[in-house]
């Protein structure tokens, strides 16, 4: 009853001894029960970065790839569950990411934990911008 099978975890070809055997070991195993939703490591390499960051909790650094990955601040739920939980009597890992204001073009850097801004450098582009296209959407629907 012994087959030859591979282990869709690690690519390893392993022989499984019963015919529901599907992991070359129990690490695998868990590996694929924890991370049932993503696509298993030996067929991740070649997808594109969509941005990266270190984990305010544990610091672990975090790769996101998949556009449906919203994880901007912590690695996992169970991360951000602790800290909220215990914000005061853990120190954080320091934030940091960048991105390029929609409105005027310029690199923001964000280093605080407590910065939410995603999309513009200030309040002021953030006006002038919405502003803008307001005055477009409203001529688009004018010249009919």
């Amino acid at each position: 009853m012994e087959r030859e099978a591979k282990c869709p975890v690690c690519g390893k070809v392993f022989t499984a001894h019963r015919a529901t055997e599907r992991y070359c070991s129990a690490a695998c195993r868990r590996y694929a029960y924890r991370h049932r939703d993503e696509a298993p490591p030996s067929q991740r390499a070649g997808g594109k970065t969509l941005r990266s960051f270190r984990c305010i909790r544990c610091g672990k650094w975090v790769v996101v790839t998949q556009g449906a990955d919203k994880r901007r601040k912590f690695c996992s739920p169970h991360c951000e569950r602790l800290y909220w939980k215990h914000s005061k009597n853990v120190e954080s890992q320091p934030v940091q990411h960048s991105f390029y204001c929609r409105n005027c073009g310029v690199l923001v850097e964000i280093r605080d934990a407590k910065d939410r801004r995603t999309a513009f450098c200030s309040a002021d582009c953030r006006k002038q911008w919405f502003s803008l296209h307001r005055k477009n959407v409203q001529t688009y629907r004018a010249k009919p």
